[in-house]
């Protein structure tokens, strides 16, 4: 007796399947990978590389990462990249585009070749060989028909292999289906068996999954061989050379380079799998739906349990074909092709940040990128994670929609990926160093899942919003617009997670020196509150500062929501798209939750933005009574301008975001947070750019007109000050939220709900907030498009360091080894020619003679001289004006900071002397006190010499 098997209630092409852009993560994987590892063993040909210039820096290789560490290679900018432009020249073109080049073109052939080379190997046969009655071949036709393929594909026959299955293989417009021996036999016993088996096949055809999977194939041949094994190999050879002289026991950058394609490896492999293991549930669907019996075909197993279950599930994971129960119970419920489970997001996470760290590797070895191109590394990891996250949760959320059931929150789907970008983030180092896995340690870690959990909970309640009222027939168009605007997102999100965005400041900046460090550029006199607030503050200014797209990304973040807040529920019929999506025409589950109205966040967040202008202006009012600000305190007055103004603009977004709380959904305390943030940034820019006009509030000038506002915020730049207020909204709105779901549990466990109300909420009188809400997007708007370009060009190195060389201090103690080679490198680097020519200079000009009565001749000969050695020894005191690295020993630096500071007065003084005319007694009186000052520096500059060669001498190094 047959039972007639239950049937899906959805179809599984509402939403795309998503699986393309998990292809995707790969193929670009091993691209990216390719590229940077050829990079990184092409770099190693050279005689030199950046470890020298960092060590003539004053770099310590067990410090880097460090707070000290980075701010010295900052103020030294210019001459590490002059050091590097003449260490580390810039390869030809053609070695850098070679890797990836040949791996494409080895991929290509594989592919090309791979059909061929299967039916030799295997030595398949072609059907009419061993069908000689033609029924299998009238199967075959049948299949191809009721699949709806435009022909009959190839099919050959595997006599060899016993089983009863199939396989397909080639290009889907060429594709090849290999019938297993058994399968054959069975042709006259079980026509049934085999007339699924060739409908699931032809489903792959159908699909479209045969070229990319293949592709694939082809692609992690040609990486494993090409790529994997040489940088395997060099690898251990490089690890092995540093440390042969050293102990057994490795660092993490020695443990990251032997593990890092062990691990690409494995990433491949598992994604891949995990890949094919859906490819082939949504082949079984395709094949259901062609009336082929695959429920009777997979043949039904328990799963096992204890140690043999655990192991059974970690052989699956490795596996191309899901387990037999997966693939029974997808056939009446495709639960598991409409979610993400843990392993794809751990992989995505991992995965992304790999190739945001290759592709910063291999486009920023060799030049210096803009913050708009350093944005645009961010973006290629940013599409794949939204294509393969963003796409799942979707998918989720409509499954959820459409049967009535639960919908998810994105919390796990968020820890997993936050785990697997913490994975990769510790294989990549990002700028951790020799000695360090990761910058910040374990917290720093747990930041970085904390952030992959909030963005798939904003992701998904997005999602959950715009599927409740969405009335489209079809959900694509909102897909397309939650996932634009997770774009923008996750740039900026991939684009902090490095060194060089908010993480690596904040975690910099964060350290026990931070105080010290204001301290010293705020100057004396700074009471230590006012510290505190810059050192609390001081982070979040300068990390957002760097990213062009942070504003919008903001923007996206909260305009989504409110659109889809604006549209509403569609009232108590299901929406379009939910009935075109329903396979049995079933009613819509009833009783669902309906989004609150846009004016619940709205208003909040104008209340806000009142408060904000409030106040800025007290902060400004405090300001002008001369207590927060003091011009001539070592110019911070512009920093506390600043501060003050954040601090009051950060507390009229946390109170948006808590009178929000009554909204009854998780992303309206966000959007009357940025409310609030963007029209308090309108009024704040107001107020600072009529500086004079309102005289309690005047703090700049007494003078009334219109002052830019980028004149008072220059401390920290003015786009930085609107980055931190727009960041600042997110965790006041996620501390709101906290507060929200308190609330709700505290009105369940008292019995009166949760205050929730279910089905449709009576329609709102849009004409109240319609001019409100159409002023704040336009703000909204106009932000982003007026600091679009913001650092467009490549950093000015010569102003960064002019920032923060004042805060350089001497170099923590070193090892004597760690000091010797410090020095070694200033010394190669072009500190032996500067030492070499200060000496001789300054001793040749001590051994020259002038006098007033000396033949006017004579004299001007020794004068031309004379002039001759005084521009040559100030250009050479000009160097140590951060022009060249400061000397890595501290006594040595202060005897070589005094030489030049003194060459360059004592040089000045001498060339006005000899250039007078007439040369009489003033002049001659002027040129003996330059003589006596050069001469002190000529001092200097041989106990430098001196104190360097002690130190070169004693470590081994040969010295001139």
């Amino acid at each position: 007796m047959n039972t007639a098997v239950p049937q899906p209630s959805i179809d599984e092409r509402a939403l795309g399947p998503g699986t393309g852009a998990r292809f995707a993560v790969l193929v670009v994987l091993m691209l990216v990978a390719t590229g940077a590892m050829a990079l990184t063993i092409v770099s190693t040909l050279h005689a030199a590389d950046g470890t020298d210039c960092l060590l003539a820096a004053g770099m310590d290789p067990d410090r880097a990462g460090t707070a000290a560490e980075t701010l010295r290679l900052v103020a030294q900018w210019i001459p590490f990249w002059a050091c590097m432009d003449r260490s580390v020249p810039i390869p030809p073109w053609w070695q850098i585009a070679l890797a990836p080049g040949l791996l494409a073109v080895t991929a290509a052939l594989v592919f090309l070749l791979l059909p061929a080379w299967k039916v030799r190997r295997h030595r398949l046969v072609d059907l009419r060989t061993v069908d000689s009655d033609g029924t299998v071949l009238r199967l075959v036709e049948e299949a191809a028909a009721a699949s709806g393929l435009a022909g009959v594909p190839r099919v050959v026959v595997d006599r060899a292999t016993p089983t009863a299955g199939a396989v397909v293989f080639g290009r889907t417009r060429r594709p090849v289906v290999s019938l297993h021996g058994g399968l054959i036999a069975c042709r006259s016993t079980n026509p049934g068996h085999l007339r699924t088996v060739l409908l699931h096949e032809f489903a792959h055809i159908s699909n479209r999954d045969v070229t990319v999977t293949y592709a694939t194939v082809a692609l992690w041949r040609a990486f494993g061989t090409l790529v994997l094994l040489p940088y395997q190999v060099w690898a251990a050879f490089q690890v092995g050379g540093f440390g042969a002289s050293a102990s057994l026991e490795l660092s993490p950058f020695q443990i990251r380079t032997l593990v890092l394609p062990l691990v690409l490896a494995a990433l491949v492999h598992l994604a891949r799998s995990d890949v094919l293991r859906v490819r082939e549930i949504h082949a079984d669907l395709t094949a259901a739906r062609s009336c082929a019996d695959v429920h009777r075909a997979v043949a039904a197993a328990s799963a096992p349990r204890g140690l043999r279950g655990a192991a059974n599930s970690l052989k699956v994971l490795w596996s191309t074909h899901p387990a037999a129960q997966v693939r029974r119970s997808a056939l009446t419920d495709p639960a598991p092709v409409f979610g993400l489970h843990a392993l794809p997001a751990l992989l995505t996470g991992a995965s992304a940040v790999l190739i945001h760290s290759h592709l910063l590797g291999y486009l920023g070895t060799y030049r210096r990128l803009s913050p708009w191109i350093f944005q645009g590394t961010a973006l290629l990891p940013a599409v794949l994670v939204c294509g393969v996250i963003g796409t799942a949760l979707w998918r989720s959320v409509a499954y959820a929609v459409v049967t009535g059931r639960p919908a998810p929150t994105g919390v796990r789907t968020g820890l997993w990926l936050g785990a697997g970008l913490g994975a990769g983030a510790l294989v990549a180092g990002f700028g951790s160093g020799v000695s360090q896995w990761w910058i910040g340690g374990l917290v720093g870690l747990l930041l970085v899942v904390a952030s992959g959990v909030a963005f798939t909970v904003w992701l998904t309640l997005c999602a959950r919003l715009w599927a409740g009222t969405w009335r489209g027939r079809s959900l694509r168009p909102a897909l397309v617009l939650c996932l634009a605007a997770a774009l923008v997102v996750s740039t900026v999100w991939f684009a902090w997670l490095t060194p060089q965005g908010l993480y690596g400041v904040f975690w910099q900046m964060v350290t026990p020196g931070s105080r010290q460090l204001i301290q010293q550029a705020s100057g004396t006199g700074v009471g230590q509150s006012t510290v505190s607030a810059v050192a609390a503050v001081l982070p979040a200014l300068l990390g957002s500062m760097r990213w062009p797209l942070f504003t919008a990304a903001a923007a996206a973040a909260w305009i989504i929501p409110a659109l889809a807040l604006a549209l509403g529920p569609p009232g108590g019929h299901a929406p379009r798209w939910v009935v075109r999506a329903r396979l049995a025409g079933t009613d819509w589950p009833c009783g669902r939750e309906a989004p609150p109205a846009l004016r619940r966040a709205l208003a909040p967040g104008l209340l806000g933005g009142a408060v904000s202008w409030l106040a800025v202006a007290g902060a400004l009012a405090y300001l002008h009574t001369g207590r927060g600000w003091q011009a001539g305190a070592g110019g911070s007055g512009g920093l506390r301008l600043e501060v003050w103004v954040f601090l009051a603009s950060a507390g009229a977004v946390a109170v948006a975001a808590l009178a929000a709380i009554g909204g009854r959904h998780p992303l309206v305390p966000l959007v009357a947070a940025q409310t609030a943030a963007t029209v308090g940034l309108a009024g704040t820019g107001l107020l600072t750019s009529v500086d004079g006009c309102i005289a309690p509030l005047s703090v700049r000038t007494s003078t009334c007109g219109w002052h830019p506002v980028s004149q008072a915020f220059s401390a920290v730049d003015v786009f930085a000050f609107v980055n931190a207020v727009l960041m600042f909204a997110f965790p006041a709105a996620a501390a709101a939220v906290l507060l929200q779901q308190v609330a709700r549990k505290a009105r369940r466990s008292n019995g009166a709900g949760d205050g929730q109300p279910s089905g449709a909420r009576p329609a709102a009188r849009w004409s109240a907030v319609a001019l409100p809400a159409a002023l704040v997007l336009v703000l909204a708007v106009a932000e982003p498009l007026a600091l679009a370009t913001y650092q467009a060009a490549v950093p000015d190195y010569a102003a960064g360091q002019r920032n923060f060389q004042h805060l350089l201090a001497d170099p923590p103690t070193a090892s004597a080894a760690t000091r010797a080679k410090q020095v070694r490198a200033w010394y190669r680097h072009g500190g032996e020619y500067l030492l070499t020519n200060a000496v001789r200079s300054t001793d040749q000009l001590h051994t020259l003679n002038v006098s007033l009565d000396d033949d006017p001749v004579a004299r001007a000969a020794v004068l031309a001289r004379i002039r001759t050695l005084c521009t040559d020894i100030a250009s050479l005191g000009s160097w140590e004006d951060g022009y060249y690295f400061r000397v890595p020993d501290p006594q040595a630096q202060s005897d070589w900071h005094e030489f030049g500071t003194g060459a360059r007065d004592g040089g000045r003084k001498c060339l006005a002397a000899v250039d007078r005319r007439p040369f009489d007694v003033d002049a001659f009186l002027g040129l003996a006190t330059a003589r006596y000052d050069l001469d002190v520096a000529g001092s200097y500059a041989a106990s430098t010499d001196r104190a360097v060669t002690k130190i070169l001498a004693e470590a081994g190094y040969r010295v001139r």
